[in-house]
């Protein structure tokens, strides 16, 4: 406290209710005002069905595709405001995300607004439909959508802490032929997830499995991996020695 200042509490009694009345009537206009936005929101539409985009497309299917996706982009700018992604129905959301998806085939905008912009919902149900989108769109191209599914990954952990969910989407990497091309970390997410499950077993197996084939040619993850495996023989070994006593 700085010096001749009062603490709060030897203020005079009159003047702290002022402060705590004006401090209730700031909540309350507060509460109107996103009363009043959310009565003036304009909710999301349904799309229609692809056979009708595709008519208006005229054999600009990625061009319209794209148009779609930016104009849902700006459906949460409406009469110059922003209006938060609460207020916006995900299931139509979704449907949405799919269409543009079936208009533009091989576009990654949909799932890239699936991962970057619609995730960063605080509401779990709705990051839950996101997540399923990219899941379920992520065999439409592997090659092209690995990040995707690897963010969705990290998501399910640090934001859901669904580390089942997780291994989920870690083991659809880990287990795409060489073919799909992606960086070694993205297919290593299995066994790290599996060790923080405690299936150190699985994950030690998994590892020496690696270290066993040609795949892993890189002189630093041949080195990440020993460390790992290392690391994980110790911990299993100490919780067979704690299980033995």
């Amino acid at each position: 406290m700085r010096r001749g200042e009062r603490p709060l509490l030897q203020l005079p009694v009159p003047l702290l209710l002022a402060f705590v009345l004006a401090f209730a009537c700031q909540l309350l206009i507060h509460h109107r005002e996103q009363q009043q936005l959310a009565t003036e929101y304009r909710p999301l539409a349904n799309p229609l069905a692809v056979d009708s985009y595709r008519g208006m497309a005229m054999g600009s299917e990625q061009l319209l595709g794209y148009l779609l996706a930016i104009r849902l982009q700006l459906h949460d700018n409406q009469i110059g405001r922003h209006f938060s992604y609460s207020l916006i129905d995900y299931r139509v959301l979704v449907d949405w995300l799919d269409r543009i998806t079936e208009i533009s085939q091989g576009t990654e905008y949909p799932m890239l607004l699936a991962s970057r912009i619609y995730s960063s919902t605080e509401d779990r149900e709705r990051l839950r439909r996101m997540l399923g989108f990219i899941e379920r769109r992520f065999e439409d191209d592997p090659h092209k959508h690995w990040r995707r599914l690897a963010e969705a990954c990290l998501l399910a952990k640090h934001r859901l802490g669904d580390l089942e969910l997780a291994l989920s989407y870690a083991e659809r990497l880990a287990l795409q032929p060489a073919s799909v091309r992606m960086p070694q970390w993205a297919r290593d997410f299995r066994f790290l997830l599996l060790a923080e499950l405690n299936e150190l077993e699985a994950a030690i197996a998994i590892i020496q499995a690696m270290m066993q084939t040609d795949v892993i040619n890189d002189p630093d993850e041949k080195k990440f991996l020993q460390e790992k495996l290392s690391t994980f023989q110790q911990k299993l070994f100490e919780s067979q020695q704690k299980q033995a006593d």
